[in-house]
């Protein structure tokens, strides 16, 4: 009798009413729908008007070939806004403030779809860069000139260093304020905050972004009455007296929020989703790592109060079930082009469970009826749900996750063990002398954003993914004086680049004697790494801050207003720039196979180990065996690689912590996310002393090669 392995049991959506069985059905036919949320682009219809930002893509070598064309491609098919006469004589953030305003409340259609309980669909947009013509030249030069960011930038991606560059989203903006307080409150509070300037101050650059601010304050008010007056008059068409009602209830709720604070859930979750979808708006930014934080703790009072006013838990899961649908609306920028599915890169998670002041665990009734909205719309892209975790979390929670997790196919994800996670956060706080901003008061609050990387809410900007260094690369460096392995051939061109000195002569490490001489050579030349990622980041961290404003997300930012800055000028209240070590453990495995083949055991010398790297190993595959499978490895429980791997962890991350952006003032912190670069990468880094070749994957985050 013939033996069949079983076949995967593909999770599918289960409990849906016919309301989201037919959103989300609608949602799926992509670009059949009879509209949807992909881009459209806008300009002031000057002669020399752009909208794409490339640097939010510089750290998406995928894209480097498309630049140029997607640059012109939104100029060709931009639609044209009528701007007031003063208006190039405005400063560039009221400029920005009111295009995009204007755009968003006035030329952007306003659809509600048959059932839907929430309001906000067109966001997606490439907005003008609102620059007179001087200002575009000189933006143009700095970006696009013969030193310019994109060709520095490219340069260093070739030469296998890694990416850099001033990325959009990654950050949680404080919505829970907003729903405390509304925009009507932030619009009081900049307004005071404008008065207090002087006469001097106004003039200035404080006085600008102060004013764009408050625009950008009065976008989700005006926006949400366009929206109220659609529900008004599909009401007066709408034959069904229940989908009536709704559409009467719709328009009430959009009159007062987000401009008022919220009162009941359904006002809650309208309020926050059109504060969030217009952050990427503001940003021409699709939504990557723009995130929700701890969604069932803020709205968790909401939730209580309409379940005592006799909402029906289900209708209230029906609400979430439609935010879930919205969430998804982000991904029509690419619905020609289709996505990578559950794993796909827009990451706007939502944070659930975990610990709270002294330690007690948070989950709730809405943790689980969020969960419940989970499993019943899986598979589903966004948001993305992360549970946290701790030594504390009740079973009844617990297992609730892992039956989830056997069945949903991804979701919820396990990112975060809130002991540790916290530990990390009041660490980086010391490091940075910022303890005042984080402590053991309100680090419980930390979360996620984009794929794992955490944060503080409302208050931080920590470019979690701005700078991706390959470690690696000072390990080929120190082999080779300060050289590359290998002239450069452009893949597209097929120019060859002959090696040159890039980095510091350390010695021919032929002549080393011991490991601590290639010690000290890899020291200086991982040194020399993070300075040239620190100084290729300035180039569009400069950029960012002369240019590309984004007004209404420092409105969502504490530290912004306060100080009268906009947040790509360095305004939030903890403003990190991350550097992400990739390679670490072919890094560390590297290093121990060096001292082990060469130093310790003596197997061959050092020029027959740069011979055999040079030559991909080919020919020499009894060596690259050895290195291998008998040189000591990272992540095996061995002393002597532990040991190394924290030398060279120690290394890294305290030279990263010496760092500020020169533009902004961010200070440099390490991280360890190494997002899909650990793939591609390996095909540009030459064979590694660890035995791995060329072509081959690296290393990826902190686990040990695989």
């Amino acid at each position: 009798m013939s033996q069949t392995s079983p076949k995967a049991q593909l999770k599918q959506p289960k409990n849906l009413s016919p309301r989201i069985q037919w959103l989300r059905d609608y949602y799926f036919k992509g670009a059949e729908r009879k509209w949807n949320n992909e881009y459209t682009s806008w300009t002031t219809g000057t002669p020399w008007d752009a909208q794409f930002n490339e640097m939010s893509f510089y750290i998406v070598p995928e894209t480097y070939t498309l630049m140029q064309t997607m640059y012109q491609s939104f100029r060709m098919s931009a639609r044209t806004v009528t701007v007031p006469g003063d208006f190039f004589k405005r400063s560039i953030p009221e400029r920005r403030a009111w295009f995009n305003k204007e755009v968003v409340v006035n030329y952007l259609p306003h659809e509600i779809l048959p059932s839907d309980l929430l309001a906000g669909a067109r966001f997606n947009i490439q907005t003008s860069m609102c620059l007179t013509k001087s200002e575009m030249k000189k933006r143009t030069k700095m970006v696009m000139g013969k030193n310019g960011a994109r060709k520095k930038m490219k340069w260093f991606h070739d030469h296998g260093f890694g990416n850099s560059g001033a990325v959009s989203g990654h950050l949680i903006p404080g919505y829970e304020r907003i729903l405390k307080i509304g925009f009507k409150g932030v619009y009081q509070e900049l307004e005071a905050f404008y008065n207090e300037l002087s006469p001097k101050e106004k003039k200035g650059p404080k006085g600008a972004n102060l004013r764009a601010m408050m625009i950008a304050a009065t976008m989700p008010r005006d926006l949400a009455l366009k929206y109220a007056m659609v529900c008004r008059e599909l009401a007066k068409e709408e034959r069904d007296s229940s989908r009536r009602e709704e559409l009467m209830q719709m328009a009430a709720i959009l009159e007062k929020v987000p401009w008022e604070s919220a009162t009941n859930f359904w006002e809650a979750v309208q309020a926050l989703w059109l504060t969030h979808m217009l952050v990427l708006s503001d940003e021409n930014y699709p939504g990557p790592g723009v995130s929700f934080g701890r969604i069932d703790q803020y709205l968790y009072p909401y939730w209580q109060y309409s379940l005592s006013q006799g909402m029906d838990r289900e209708f209230g899961k029906e609400i979430l079930k439609c935010f879930f649908v919205h969430c998804n609306t982000a991904y029509d920028a690419m619905i020609r082009t289709g996505n990578q599915g559950i794993t796909s890169g827009f990451g706007q998670l939502i944070t659930l469970a975990g610990v709270g002041k002294d330690g007690k665990d948070m989950a709730n009734d809405l943790t689980f009826a969020f969960l419940e909205v989970i499993d019943e719309m899986s598979p589903i892209l966004e948001p993305k749900p992360n549970i946290r975790l701790h030594t504390k979390s009740p079973d009844e929670l617990l297992d609730k996750v892992v039956d989830m997790i056997a069945s949903c196919q991804g979701a919820p994800f396990l990112l975060n063990f809130d002991e540790r996670s916290m530990a990390g956060m009041l660490c980086e706080a010391k490091k940075a002398n910022i303890q005042h901003l984080i402590h053991e008061n309100n680090v419980y609050d930390y979360a996620p954003v984009g794929c794992l990387e955490n944060t503080m809410v409302g208050n931080d900007r920590s470019g979690t993914v701005d700078n991706n260094l390959n470690l690696a690369k000072a390990i080929e460096l120190a082999l080779n004086n300060g050289k590359d392995f290998f002239p450069f051939t452009d893949p597209v061109t097929g120019k060859v680049e002959p090696v040159k000195q890039i980095g510091p002569k350390t010695g021919d490490p032929r002549t080393f004697k011991t490991f601590d001489e290639f010690w000290k050579a890899y020291e200086i030349q991982t040194k020399f790494i993070i300075k040239k990622i620190v100084e290729l980041y300035e180039e569009s961290e400069r950029i960012r801050a002369l240019y590309h404003p984004t007004p209404y997300l420092s409105c969502l930012v504490k530290g912004c207003a306060q100080q009268g800055k906009d947040i790509t000028q360095g305004g939030a209240e903890i403003s990190f720039t991350t550097l992400e070590a990739v390679t670490y453990a072919t890094t560390v495995d590297s290093l121990l196979a060096i001292k082990h083949i060469v130093y310790d055991k003596k197997l061959c010398t050092m020029d027959e180990l740069i011979t055999a790297l040079k030559a991909n190993w080919e020919g020499y595959e009894y060596l690259q065996t050895i290195a291998k499978n008998r040189a000591p490895k990272y992540g095996r429980d061995d002393d002597e690689a532990d040991a190394l791997g924290l030398k060279v962890m120690k290394l890294w991350t305290e030279e990263t912590w010496k760092y500020k952006t020169k533009s902004t003032r961010r200070q440099f912190r390490p991280g360890m996310l190494s997002w899909n670069y650990w793939v591609g990468d390996g095909y540009i880094l030459p064979a590694t002393p660890d035995g791995r070749k060329k072509g081959q994957f690296l290393s990826n985050a902190i686990c040990p090669v695989n």
